[in-house]
C-alpha cells in the first residue's frame, strides 16, 4: 500500500482532491483489502486511484460526466497500471452500474447529494461507510441534512486548512489552499 503524490498525477484541468485531503479522506474510508468502493463525481481518479492500493482483493468504481475528466482518468489508470477500477461515464446516481459497495466518497455530487446517498443505502450494507468532501458552507449543510434525514450514524465533520510554503526571493511565505470539510458516516441498520 502506497500514497502518491499530486506532482504524479496527469491532471489536466480537472479537478484533483490533493494529495493530504487524499490522505484523510482514504483514512476516514477505514478501506480492506476486499472493500468495494464507488468514487462520485472522480474528476482526475486520485482518490479512487490512490485507494485502489488498498483494495487489492476488492473494487473500485469511479463515476465521472465531464469528458475531459474522463480521458483523464483513463490515463491516470493506464500510467499507474491499475486493474482493479472499472470507470462508469455519466451522473451519479442514474448512471451507476448495478453493483454492491460498501464504501463510498463523494467529491462532487452536482447537487443530487440526498439521491446519492438513497443509491447508497440501497446498494451496501449495514456499517459501511462514505466520506464526502465540500468546500462550500451550502454543500456542507445539504450533505449533513441528508446524512440526517437518511438516519446515518456515527457522522463526523473535520475542517482543515492547509498552507504551503512559496518561495518568494529568499523568504517563504505560506499561502492558503481552500479549506475543505470532510464529513464521514456509517450507514446504520
Amino acid at each position: 500500500m502506497f500514497h502518491i503524490e499530486d506532482k504524479e498525477f496527469i491532471r489536466g484541468k480537472v479537478p484533483m482532491t490533493k494529495q493530504e485531503v487524499r490522505c484523510i479522506s482514504i483514512a476516514k474510508l477505514d478501506l480492506k483489502e476486499d472493500s468495494v468502493l464507488i468514487d462520485i463525481g472522480a474528476g482526475s481518479g486520485s482518490v479512487g486511484i490512490e485507494a485502489s492500493n488498498f483494495t487489492s482483493k476488492g473494487k473500485v468504481y469511479g463515476i465521472e460526466i465531464n469528458p475531459d475528466g474522463i480521458e483523464v482518468i483513463n490515463q491516470n489508470l493506464e500510467k499507474f497500471g491499475v486493474t482493479n477500477y472499472e470507470l462508469m461515464e455519466g451522473m451519479a446516481p442514474n448512471d451507476i452500474s448495478e453493483i454492491e459497495v460498501d464504501r463510498m466518497f463523494v467529491g462532487g455530487s452536482k447537487g443530487n447529494m440526498e439521491t446519492i446517498l438513497e443509491w447508497f443505502l440501497g446498494h451496501s450494507k449495514e456499517n459501511s461507510k462514505v466520506v464526502i468532501n465540500t468546500i462550500t458552507l451550502e454543500s456542507l449543510g445539504d450533505a449533513m441534512k441528508s446524512l440526517e434525514k437518511l438516519n446515518f450514524c456515527d457522522i463526523d465533520v473535520i475542517n482543515i486548512n492547509i498552507s504551503k510554503n512559496k518561495k518568494i526571493g529568499r523568504y517563504n511565505m505560506m499561502v492558503a489552499e481552500n479549506p475543505i470539510y470532510i464529513i464521514s458516516a456509517k450507514r446504520s441498520k
